[in-house]
């Protein structure tokens, strides 16, 4: 019991972990895609990250079994098409409309997993899914105008995520989560290339900012970070991770004052704080429905098979 909860304490730190990363590249790419075409960046990023796993992963990044193989090959979608619609929404809309609606991948991930398994969320994590988007509401304070472009294409993108956190626990359940891992991004790769060869152009302008972003980007927040989501998600459920994925927009706001100089009012404090709130309510409810995760994890393969 003692090692179990140690190693569940271990998943929800590297989580966190990976969440602020994913908040410092916010601030990052928002400079870099001033001079950068998003399919471009998205693929470059990923077919950098993919030679970075291979060569720190060696022989068993290649060791996966078919079923295995359709798996990464969904999570390689929904990453490179959730990457790119998030992308190239910040052109379109304002930070913290794009951060807001980004984050409704949270909400969406339990009704996800209830139509993959034909179950129902339990009611601490719908608690803390309502938590998490009242503090994001807060945090992100979004202005009351209209969806624009960027903005649909950011919503676009939240189902995305919330798809790839769905698939990602039926993957890392059944498969070693190595092997996926570099799988997914590889595959992520091979999607932007081929979008990029559709759209018939690419554009980088190197700057600071795009080869920073770039860097930080490929490595810690792809090879990195996704290696460590697989190994994590071992240890917690879909719903658990997408909540503490939902601290990626506090980390982004403490960076984006450290990098930019954007302050945060009373009502950011008061999300952020409502936030942690939710992190709490979904580490008390923490006792997982085996049988009906069961159940999604069978229906999901099956889907993508």
């Amino acid at each position: 019991m003692r090692v179990e909860r140690t190693s569940t304490r271990r998943a929800v730190l590297a989580l966190i972990g990976v969440s602020a990363i994913w908040g410092f590249t916010f601030p990052a790419v928002r400079n870099a895609v001033q001079t950068v075409d998003p399919v471009t960046f998205v693929c470059v990023r990923f077919a950098l990250a993919s030679v970075v796993l291979a060569l720190a992963l060696g022989r068993r990044a290649f060791r996966l079994p078919l079923p295995g193989l359709a798996l990464a090959t969904a999570l390689g979608f929904c990453l490179a098409s959730g990457t790119v619609l998030q992308t190239m929404g910040l052109r379109f809309t304002t930070a913290s409309k794009s951060a807001f609606i980004t984050a409704m991948y949270v909400p969406m991930t339990p009704f996800l997993a209830l139509i993959a398994a034909r179950t129902r969320p339990r009611a601490t994590s719908i608690v803390a899914v309502c938590l998490a988007v009242a503090g994001l509401y807060l945090l992100t304070a979004p202005s009351s105008a209209g969806m624009n472009r960027g903005d649909w294409l950011t919503l676009a993108c939240a189902v995305m995520w919330a798809a790839h956190i769905v698939v990602a626990q039926a993957a890392e359940a059944r498969h070693d989560p190595v092997p996926i891992a570099f799988w997914q991004v590889l595959t992520s790769a091979a999607f932007t290339g081929g979008a990029l060869a559709v759209q018939g152009e690419a554009r980088f302008g190197v700057t600071p900012w795009s080869a920073a972003a770039l860097g930080v980007t490929a490595v810690l927040a792809t090879a990195v970070a996704f290696g460590a989501q697989m190994w994590a998600q071992r240890e917690t459920s879909a719903t658990h991770a997408a909540i503490i994925f939902s601290a990626e927009p506090a980390f982004a706001a403490v960076f984006s004052f450290l990098i930019l100089g954007e302050m945060m009012g009373p009502a950011a404090f008061a999300g952020a704080a409502l936030i942690l709130a939710g992190m709490v309510a979904t580490q008390l409810g923490n006792r997982r429905e085996v049988g009906e995760e069961v159940a999604m994890l069978e229906r999901v393969e099956e889907a993508v098979r």
